[in-house]
């Protein structure tokens, strides 16, 4: 399966708000999902909480592959999260977005974005924390 190996994941719940007139969930939710796959992972962590402090994080690019579509009938959409690559100042996270209906489960979606550390003070990015590094590479084993 495309999402083992991934040690992180949360379960993501598809709202009636998140969809287009289509009935399906928008093209831009998905990176909401991953967005809060995100901030699950670094609360997870103890990395960051996500409120505008010294040293936190920015997205700097999204990748993302759409395969499947969402729907309200899906039961949840799981997302799974895992840091692919440590940088200096940016990191990559890889997602996939597992759709499950009616007792089986598929990819929806891929992606990886490109988080910076990021000073909010002086508005410019910084060294991934050492503290950072090391949780990250104890938890992904790297």
């Amino acid at each position: 399966m495309e999402w083992e190996g991934f040690r992180h994941s949360v379960e993501v719940e598809i709202r009636f708000a998140d969809l287009d007139a289509l009935g399906h969930v928008n093209n831009a939710k998905y990176l909401t999902y991953l967005e809060t796959a995100r901030m699950h992972y670094f609360r997870h962590l103890g990395l960051w909480d996500g409120m505008a402090g010294a040293v936190g994080a920015i997205m700097a690019k999204a990748t993302v592959e759409y395969r499947l579509p969402l729907s309200l009938s899906d039961t949840a959409a799981l997302v799974y999260t895992r840091c692919a690559r440590l940088g200096g100042k940016s990191f990559d996270m890889e997602h996939v977005i597992v759709r499950r209906q009616n007792g089986t489960a598929a990819v929806a979606a891929s992606g990886t974005i490109v988080v910076v550390a990021f000073d909010y003070r002086a508005g410019r990015s910084v060294a991934i924390p050492d503290e950072w590094r090391a949780r990250i590479a104890a938890f992904e084993e790297m």
